[in-house]
């Protein structure tokens, strides 16, 4: 953004947290934004952030937010979450979400590539929990969409095409390829770590 050495320090600041992944990829909250920003400051990220003199409030980042969002550098959008706890009888509720408007295509794929990668991830090796391998394996009708998936995936972050800021998402999508081409367990409720597990036939 040519215009960013304009900005004002605080909204500097809120674009580099937008950039920042920690447990997910942007889009970010207020709240998290503000859990970034508290990380930044308590254990003094090198950076921009080693200007800030307090930590701001997530009130203060919702102001700037919406300051950014008019002068056309950030988008929101409204999301559906779930609470934690599964026994809460709290319904789901709304929040906003945000990320740099440059940064939309990007985002959506990181996210996408990363929840693929857990599936597959989880289908090939399962929980391990107490000596027991839970939740591994896929039914052999799930299996082939998942590598078409993944095969899709694998051609939009190529390097050759997307750039080099796409390798390590290339990387996971070939890990994928290489775990589902060398077999996918069937389900059952539980393995034994180390155990004989019978394979789907789909791509073996």
């Amino acid at each position: 953004m040519t215009t960013k050495t304009r900005l004002t320090f605080n909204k500097r600041l809120i674009l580099d947290a937008l950039t920042v992944d920690m447990d997910d990829p942007p889009p970010h909250s207020a709240n998290a934004i503000f859990n970034i920003l508290e990380t930044a400051y308590d254990l003094q990220w090198s950076g921009i952030y080693e200007g800030m003199k307090t930590k701001p409030s997530v009130n203060q980042i919702r102001r700037t937010l919406r300051a950014l969002a008019s002068e056309g550098f950030i988008v929101c959008n409204r999301t559906k979450q779930e609470w934690f706890d599964s026994s809460s009888c709290k319904l789901p509720y709304w929040e906003l979400e945000w990320q740099l408007s440059g940064d939309v295509y990007r985002n959506a794929l990181i996210t996408e590539c990363q929840a693929v990668f857990k599936t597959v991830d989880k289908a090939k090796h399962g929980c391990v929990f107490f000596g027991g391998v839970f939740d591994m394996g896929l039914p052999e009708n799930e299996v082939k969409p998942l590598m078409l998936k993944v095969k899709g995936l694998m051609q939009k972050t190529h390097p050759d095409k997307a750039g080099d800021d796409y390798v390590e998402l290339f990387k996971q999508m070939k890990q994928c390829s290489d775990w589902i081409k060398s077999g996918i367990p069937l389900p059952t409720p539980t393995h034994q770590v180390n155990e004989q597990v019978t394979l789907s036939n789909s791509l073996r």
